[in-house]
């Protein structure tokens, strides 16, 4: 029997989708996978989309465009995007959307998906709730919850693009390594330090213009590449139901962040003035303001308790950072190069079980330049373990391993494939309920600096 064909809709054709996935779109359509590819966007991407068109070689069955929503309200309207869908149903036998527009529109899209059960994969963040044309973090789990329950009405394949479930390093060398030490030592998971310096420069003329990657509207680090880093921890974190299967946790963290309006004092004048990046006044102001412009950079520590016992398991500490060394050398934002802020990350995640055995990963990226210009940007990656080799006979006190020759997009474009097949187990819908729990949790720390936030019931099911 002939396999039902997909056609694909991209909701979005910003710059992530030609540079990390067009390459597996077109093989999953050789392959007779997919029949092709529709696009939506907004009527006021018009000029960039038929740009990015114009550039790839596998060309577009169809390119929609619809009217932005109220910007106050909403981002994404129904109303104007329900009807292509609708064209699209009667024209396709099976639909696939990848919804990958500016994170304040998801929501609307993904909730069209799961009321319609069509197959869908959400790049990260998964949503971002607003109100009031603004960032509003406490809806994140009710609006998880709700999409969770409709789920169950219509089934499809639901799932979310994020770099740590497919990974190279944190998922193989690292995750599932520490899971098997689990599973043999039977010790829980006592600490978790996740550090991540992702080298993103913003001048302050972006803060208050840029529609992609935005922090006017409420959101910052957390809501942009924070997420890949969050969901690792949360996946991290529930490796304690191994040891304590029957147990719920709660998570207790507290935060710290700084804003746009610290960057005045952050950053050197020195080199501020050669980008022509003077302060505008809601950035010199001494007086505490309220935050209108999303965090850029954030610091958590947290525990896991047990949540009948109220016994500590887990200890940890979370680093978000953005203000760390870039390759930025630019005024202006160029339109051919992917990461237009320069980023160069470096992540380390160290995790300790008990007295027995540790692993450290440090995964950064290695720039390399040319004529003054940088050609190449290279992953490399080093995993030390530690363990207490006098009462674990087999093991060795320490040990080292270099990882070379991979990129973070194979593990995206590894997920997208699995996603394409109807076999994505890795990173469903659901399995990023904790993630999200967490997300609201940072989110609302932030904005009572030092102030304890508590999430119940960490990994419990809908």
């Amino acid at each position: 029997m002939a396999r039902e064909k997909s056609h694909l809709v991209i909701v979005g054709l910003g710059q992530v989708v030609p540079y990390k996935y067009l390459s597996c779109i077109s093989e999953y359509v050789g392959r007779g996978v997919l029949d092709g590819y529709s696009i939506i966007d907004l009527e006021t991407e018009k000029e960039s989309v038929s740009r990015r068109v114009d550039a790839t070689g596998l060309q577009p069955e169809n390119v929609f465009f619809c009217s932005a929503a109220d910007s106050r309200h909403s981002f994404a309207d129904r109303r104007h995007f329900a009807p292509i869908f609708e064209k699209l149903l009667e024209q396709k036998q099976k639909l696939k959307v990848f919804i990958s527009p500016e994170v304040k529109a998801h929501q609307a899209y993904l909730e069209f998906c799961v009321e319609n059960g069509i197959d869908s994969l959400t790049e990260k963040p998964i949503f971002a709730p607003m109100k009031n044309g603004q960032f509003y973090p406490t809806a994140i789990e009710g609006t998880m919850r709700h999409l969770l329950m409709k789920m169950k009405e219509k089934p499809a394949n639901h799932s979310v693009m994020t770099l740590g479930r497919y990974h190279a390093v944190f998922n193989d060398a690292l995750l599932d390594k520490l899971r098997q030490k689990i599973v043999e030592l039977h010790s829980p998971l006592t600490s978790f330090h996740l550090r991540t310096a992702s080298g993103v420069w913003n001048l302050y003329r972006e803060y208050e213009t840029r529609e992609d990657h935005p922090y006017k509207y409420g959101y910052g680090m957390l809501m942009h590449g924070a997420y890949h880093y969050v969901d690792l921890m949360a996946q991290f974190l529930e490796l304690n139901k191994i040891v304590y299967p029957s147990s719920s946790f709660d998570l207790i963290l507290s935060s710290f962040a700084a804003y746009p309006d610290d960057q005045f004092k952050r950053i050197s004048e020195k080199f501020n003035k050669k980008f022509d990046d003077v302060a505008p006044k809601w950035a010199k102001t001494t007086k505490s303001i309220k935050q209108i412009y999303g965090e850029t950079d954030i610091t958590t520590s947290f525990c896991i308790k047990d949540q009948k016992s109220g016994k500590v398991i887990t200890v940890g500490t979370l680093s978000l950072e953005q203000t760390t060394p870039s390759i930025r050398a630019w005024k202006e934002l160029p339109e051919s190069f992917y990461n237009v802020n320069g980023r160069v990350s470096c992540t380390d995640i160290e995790v300790q079980l008990s007295t027995l055995f540790s692993m450290h990963a440090r995964s950064f990226k290695v720039p390399k330049s040319a004529e003054g210009k940088v050609v190449q940007v290279d992953n490399f990656a080093q995993v030390h373990t530690r363990a207490n080799a006098s009462l674990l006979k087999r093991e060795q006190y320490n040990t080292e391993q270099t990882i070379l020759n991979f990129f973070n997009s194979a593990s995206n474009r590894k997920l997208m494939s699995a996603w394409f097949e109807g076999k994505e187990t890795k990173s469903q819908l659901a399995s990023h309920f904790p993630t999200m729990k967490i997300t609201q949790a940072l989110a609302l720390s932030i904005q009572n600096p030092g102030e304890p936030v508590r999430v119940k019931d960490l990994f419990e099911e809908i």
